[in-house]
C-alpha cells in the first residue's frame, strides 16, 4: 500500500519478500491512476521465469484494439487482462487466436449467459448450481439431459465473446499483458477467431460512442421518473424497475444480470425515451471522452474466414491450390483422430451421438454442405455425400467456394475439439491439439 505520505509498503510478508527481491531505487514514471509504474535507476536488465508480465498500459490512453490485432497477427500465446471499474476480466490467447475467458463480473458467467439465451430457466440452474460448483454447472446440465452438447458449446462461445468485446469497450483503468500459457488457466477452452471477435467489437464500441454522448460513463446514478409500459424490452423494463435513484448503471447491469454493454444500451433507451433520468454518481465527473479506434485496416487485420491455424505469414507465401477433395480428405483424418482419442476413454458413441445432433439442428455452420450429412462411427463423415454437397451448394459458398467449405469443416472441427477437450486429461487434450495443428498444416496456402 501507498500511504498518505507517499511511504510504500507490503501489507503481508509476502509482499515484503517479492518487494525485497527488487531492491534498489527506482523513477516514479507518470502513469495512470490505477498503475504505477517504476523503473530501476540505473537499469540492470536481467531475465524473469513466467508467468510475468510483458506489457501494461493505459485502457484511456492506448487502443487495445490494435494491439490485440498485433498479437493475433503475430500470433502471440498468453493473457490479457483488464481491470476496470466494472471488474475484472481477462481473455487468453494461443497462437494469437482467443481460446479461453474469465470475468469476475456475475452476469458473464455460464450459468447467467444460459439463462439469457433461453437455454435453462433459473429455477433449474439454482438446482443444479446447489450440488455442482459453478465451473462444472454446464456439463452437469449435458449430464441430465437439459442442454445438449452443441448448446452447452453455443453458450461457452458466447460467453467468451461476450467477455472479449466487454474488454474492448472498457475504456477506463490498467491493462497487463502476461507471457502466461493456456494450460496454467482453467474453465473451458475453445478457439474463435480474433479477427471476427474483433470486426464485432468495432461495431460495438461505434453504439457504445453514440451511448456515450448521453452517458458519459459508468457510474452514473439512473432514477425512474415513469413507469414502464408495453414499448420496453424486458431488459429495458427490469433496469427500470431497479432504478431507484442510489445504483449507477454498472450497478444496475449487475443487478440486472447484463453486461455493461447491454446495461448501457438499455438505460441509454429509457432515459432518452423519457423513462428515467441521469446525474452525477460514484466517481464524480465524467472522464475526458475517448473516441472509438478506427477500423482495423491491413496490415493488423486478417479475413475472418482465414481457418484459426493459418499462420498471417502463409497468406503472403506463393500460393498453391488446394482443391476440395483434399480439404474433405484431410478434416475426415482430423475428425476420425479426435474420435479415436475420445474413444480410449470409451466415450466414443455419446460423443458421435452429440456430434450428429449438433449436425441434424444446424447448429456448428449456416454452409448448406452439412445439411443431411451424419458421422459415421469411425468419426468420419461420408466422402463422397460431402463432395456432392459442396457442388450442389458451390454458387452458395461465395467467390472462393473451397475456402467457405474449409471453414464450414473447421467449425464443425472447433466443436469436436471442444467436446473432446471435455472429456480428455490435459496431457492427451493439447497432444490431440498438435497432431491436429500438423494436419491443419498441410493444407495451408
Amino acid at each position: 500500500m501507498v500511504d498518505a505520505r507517499g511511504q510504500l509498503a507490503a501489507e503481508t510478508p509476502e509482499g515484503g519478500r517479492a518487494l525485497a527481491v527488487h531492491r534498489g531505487t527506482y523513477a516514479l514514471l507518470p502513469s495512470a491512476p490505477d498503475l504505477l509504474l517504476f523503473l530501476r535507476t540505473p537499469v540492470e536488465g536481467g531475465t524473469a521465469a513466467a508467468p510475468r508480465v510483458v506489457l501494461a498500459g493505459d485502457l484511456g490512453g492506448f487502443p487495445l484494439s490494435d494491439l490485440i490485432a498485433f498479437l493475433s497477427q503475430s500470433r502471440w500465446t498468453g493473457t490479457i487482462r483488464v481491470n476496470a471499474p466494472a471488474g475484472e476480466r481477462s481473455v487468453t490467447l494461443k497462437e494469437g487466436e482467443v481460446r479461453a475467458a474469465t470475468s469476475d463480473d456475475a452476469a458473464d458467467r455460464i450459468g447467467e449467459v444460459m439463462v439469457r439465451l433461453g437455454y435453462v430457466d433459473r429455477a433449474r440452474l439454482e438446482e443444479v448450481l446447489r450440488e455442482q460448483p459453478p465451473s462444472k454447472v454446464g456439463r452437469a446440465l449435458v449430464e441430465r439431459g437439459v442442454l445438449q452438447a452443441h448448446e452447452l458449446f453455443r453458450c461457452v462461445t458466447h460467453q467468451v465473446s461476450e467477455i472479449f468485446h466487454a474488454i474492448m469497450l472498457a475504456r477506463e483503468g490498467a491493462f497487463v499483458l502476461v507471457d502466461q500459457s493456456l494450460e496454467e488457466r482453467t474453465g473451458h477452452a475453445v478457439q474463435l477467431s480474433t479477427q471476427s471477435l474483433l470486426m464485432d467489437s468495432i461495431r460495438k464500441i461505434d453504439e457504445l460512442a453514440h451511448f456515450r454522448k448521453r452517458i458519459p460513463h459508468g457510474r452514473m446514478l439512473v432514477r425512474a421518473v415513469r413507469s414502464a409500459d408495453e414499448r420496453l424490452e424486458e431488459d429495458e423494463r427490469l433496469v427500470l424497475q431497479l432504478a431507484d435513484g442510489g445504483r449507477t448503471v454498472l450497478e444496475l447491469g449487475t443487478a440486472a444480470r447484463l453486461g455493461e454493454f447491454d446495461a448501457t444500451k438499455a438505460v441509454f433507451r429509457l432515459v432518452s425515451d423519457g423513462y428515467a433520468e441521469l446525474s452525477e454518481g460514484k466517481g464524480g465527473a465524467a472522464p475526458p471522452a475517448q473516441a472509438p479506434p478506427a477500423p482495423l485496416t491491413p496490415p493488423l487485420g486478417r479475413p475472418a474466414a482465414v481457418s484459426a491455424a493459418e499462420p498471417a505469414q502463409k497468406q503472403r507465401a506463393p500460393q498453391r491450390t488446394v482443391d476440395e477433395r483434399q480439404v474433405a480428405r484431410v478434416f475426415n483424418f482430423i475428425f476420425r483422430e479426435i474420435r479415436d482419442e475420445v474413444a480410449k476413454q470409451d466415450m466414443d458413441r455419446e460423443f458421435i451421438a452429440a456430434a450428429n445432433a449438433a449436425l441434424a439442428n444446424q447448429a456448428l455452420s449456416a454452409a448448406p454442405v452439412l445439411v443431411g450429412l451424419a458421422f459415421a462411427a469411425d468419426g468420419s463423415l461420408p466422402e463422397r455425400r460431402l463432395l456432392e454437397a459442396f457442388e450442389a451448394g458451390r454458387n452458395q459458398l461465395g467467390a472462393d467456394a473451397v475456402a467457405a467449405f474449409k471453414q464450414a469443416l473447421t467449425d464443425v472441427m472447433f466443436f469436436l475439439l471442444f467436446q473432446a477437450g471435455e472429456l480428455l486429461e490435459s496431457r492427451a487434450d493439447e497432444d490431440l491439439a498438435r497432431r491436429v495443428k500438423e494436419l491443419l498444416a498441410t493444407l495451408e496456402v
